[in-house]
């Protein structure tokens, strides 16, 4: 009599978990494609500075019936020095300016997801460059792609938001301007 109620329950208990969705709150990582690029002004061009390498991730995302449901949460880590412009003298002044030796990455942590709508995701977080902290609201688009989900985003920001001072080269006499557009388009794929 205990066997067969042994029985019962064990094949409820996995009609139940066939019928249950399998996918919910899961890890994911930051995966191979990726594209960081801050944009800026000088006296005398355009710039930009673009990182694709050493940029590690993290996320916890429940995806159910093929969308995006919930982000738990999404940090990045960016090396300061991964970011390049093809310069070297260019660099070299951005990564002084940023204090690269104190604090040698730029991170942002997600602190609250205030919307979903469609493929439009409405996040608050933590960007924090050159020591300097401050919570800005960020508009992202989300693709699926099989178990991978892309974030495309854009967001523009001040060099003096973070307290530093737009490089400058030439004794001065080439100024940086001080707003600059970040860009990224971040792949995060389960943990295995």
């Amino acid at each position: 009599m205990k066997r067969d109620l042994f029985s019962h329950c064990l094949i409820a208990a996995l009609v139940l978990l066939m019928w249950t969705p399998s996918v919910g709150q899961q890890s994911y990582f930051l995966a191979g494609n990726q594209q960081f690029t801050v944009s800026g002004t000088s006296s005398i061009h355009d710039w930009d500075m673009n990182a694709k390498d050493d940029i590690n991730g993290t996320a916890q995302l429940t995806i159910e019936s093929g969308k995006l449901t919930k982000i738990q949460s999404l940090s990045i880590d960016l090396p300061v020095k991964s970011l390049k412009s093809g310069k070297g003298s260019m660099d070299n002044n951005a990564y002084e300016a940023l204090t690269v030796k104190k604090y040698p990455s730029i991170k942002f942590e997600m602190t609250e997801l205030t919307s979903i709508s469609g493929n439009v995701v409405k996040v608050k977080g933590k960007v924090t460059i050159a020591g300097t902290t401050k919570i800005i609201p960020l508009e992202v688009i989300y693709s699926l792609n099989g178990s991978t989900i892309k974030f495309k985003g854009t967001q523009d920001i001040l060099f003096s938001d973070f307290n530093v001072k737009p490089p400058t080269a030439v004794f001065g006499t080439i100024k940086t301007g001080n707003e600059l557009t970040l860009a990224f388009e971040a792949s995060f794929s389960p943990k295995n």
